[in-house]
């Protein structure tokens, strides 16, 4: 016997450098645009960082770690285009932002299908307070600003995942489709994190060139 598949998106994960970090802080700390009326969940501090990141060598190498995902974990139905070779570059960034997120704030249960095709959360800057008074709950023994990634509802009787949960470290970036819902556990006391979002679509060159690859396949 064999197994098909595993179901459900994929989320990957890499570790941007310290300097990348400092620069992307540093970005966060000089933008002054407020995203809040773009954005869901319960943190005051949200400002777009699109025109910071767009044409520099960090949104340069967000990006090139958005193709890895393509080339190394999963292209879905862009499988054969992304194998193809024929363009350099898959996806664009449209739109970025930040979150500070302080005591008892958290972001709520949503996803980006409407905005994007592939999604990351890059988390630049973070210090826990070791000291605040952590409460538990049945769902979550700590609060420390957990990421969850939430896939189709409770499965019975434990037959395989429908989420995952990580405790974010500085320097950690996230990468997965824009379908997959998420969210995050609130920090308390003292504490406060960072965290970037940056959402990419495919170009418009991507999408043409699926469309001659499709209409070559159905030839035959």
């Amino acid at each position: 016997m064999k197994v098909v598949d595993y179901f459900g998106p994929k989320v990957a994960k890499v570790k941007l450098s310290e300097h990348d970090c400092k620069k992307l802080y540093n970005h966060c700390l000089d933008a002054n645009k407020p995203h809040n009326s773009k954005l869901l969940g319960n943190v005051r501090e949200q400002n777009s960082l699109t025109e910071y990141l767009q044409n520099t060598n960090l949104c340069k190498t967000i990006s090139n770690y958005m193709e890895d995902y393509l080339n190394f974990v999963d292209a879905g139905l862009w499988k054969s285009a992304v194998e193809s070779k024929q363009i350099p570059n898959f996806l664009e960034m449209t739109d970025a932002w930040y979150n500070k997120q302080i005591h008892m704030e958290n972001t709520v249960l949503h996803d980006h299908r409407h905005s994007a095709d592939l999604v990351c959360v890059i988390f630049p800057k973070i210090y826990l307070d070791e000291d605040a008074e952590y409460f538990i709950t049945d769902q979550i023994p700590n609060q420390k600003g957990q990421l969850f990634f939430i896939y189709a509802d409770s499965i019975k009787n434990d037959f395989g995942k429908s989420s995952i949960e990580v405790l974010p470290e500085e320097g950690d970036m996230f990468i997965f489709p824009s379908q997959l819902s998420h969210y995050t556990a609130p920090v308390l006391g003292k504490s406060y994190r960072y965290s970037v979002s940056c959402n990419f679509s495919f170009t418009a060159r991507a999408k043409n060139l699926l469309n001659k690859m499709s209409k070559n396949e159905n030839r035959f």
